[in-house]
């Protein structure tokens, strides 16, 4: 490794000590070696900062530092901006690189000065029967300006990404407190002024976590997915036409995922008024309308579950 690195690779952890160790080692086993490791410690009240201080009395080029508890796209700021590399690469702490990672993604860096983003597909573990496959298997990707696609459907994971140091601090970095989606918000805004490439191979698997947002919470992962939908709408009519059949089929798939959340929580009401706005948008599947007729009788909808139960 030279003095000055040329990838500076960003992890943020919060309470991480039972993952934290691995996704640690699959930095350490890059065959690529041109890089420095900053990890940012978010507050952890486990033994997170401890394994941290262990493994960095182990690697020189690796450093960290511990923050009162703020969020993770504070804690990328600011490991971004001790950051030494022209490269920022970012890992997740509970997520597992490839070896061949970083030696796979910087050299189409290197070679391209007017690409600024090299993506990477992605394979989920423990495998996930809802989501078999990898992530471009599920949403194909697309090199060049790639914002119009990528909102339609992010084939972009932040753990997957190289990027020029440049092109974070030319759309302001990430939104300091903004959570969920603030890895999502910023990967849109670079699209929108910088060209990507990608690997055509899996090169992370990321690990699902029942404690993560979209399966704590999937309503309010709802809810934010078309809040940041609808900005873009309005900030970029030229690329997204309000009434453009693809932004209409994109919120009404959003609001029928909303009424089947809301009507397993049985708000009835909730789940009518999503399903009255997936159907006026064009959502005209069978089961979108079994479950809109079940939010306006509860007693079908509790039948249904009542059979599925004892099924």
């Amino acid at each position: 490794m030279s003095d000055v690195p040329h990838v500076s690779v960003v992890v943020a952890a919060y309470n991480a000590e039972v993952t934290i160790e691995e996704a640690l080692a699959s930095v350490a086993a890059q065959t690529y070696r041109d890089f420095e490791l900053i990890v940012v410690d978010d507050g952890s009240t486990d033994a997170t900062p401890d394994l941290l201080a262990q493994h960095a009395a182990m690697w020189p080029w690796m450093t960290w530092f511990r923050q009162e508890n703020s969020g993770v796209a504070t804690a990328r700021n600011r490991a971004i901006e001790r950051a030494r590399g022209n490269l920022i690469a970012f890992q997740d702490a509970d997520d597992i690189w490839l070896p061949e990672k970083l030696a796979e993604q910087v050299p189409l860096l290197d070679r391209n000065p007017a690409t600024d983003l090299v993506f990477a597909d992605s394979a989920f573990f423990p495998p996930d029967p809802a989501s078999p496959g990898s992530l471009f298997q599920q949403k194909p990707p697309q090199r060049g300006r790639v914002l119009q696609r990528l909102l339609m459907g992010c084939f972009v994971l932040l753990g997957t990404v190289v990027v020029r140091k440049s092109a974070i601090s030319e759309v302001g970095g990430f939104v300091d407190g903004q959570t969920p989606f603030s890895d999502v918000d910023l990967i849109l805004r670079i699209s929108e002024q910088h060209d990507f490439d990608y690997v055509d191979k899996i090169l992370m698997h990321w690990r699902i976590r029942p404690e993560s947002l979209s399966h704590r919470d999937p309503l309010a992962n709802q809810i934010r997915d078309l809040e940041m939908f609808d900005h873009w709408v309005a900030r970029r009519p030229d690329l997204f036409p309000p009434s453009a059949p693809e932004v209409r089929d994109h919120r009404a798939k959003v609001y029928a995922r909303m009424g089947r959340t809301l009507l397993s929580r049985r708000d009835w009401k909730g789940s009518r008024r999503a399903y009255r706005h997936a159907i006026a948008l064009g959502e005209h599947g069978r089961d979108v309308l079994a479950r809109a007729a079940a939010a306006h009788v509860p007693a079908l909808a509790m039948f249904f579950w009542f059979v599925k139960d004892l099924g």
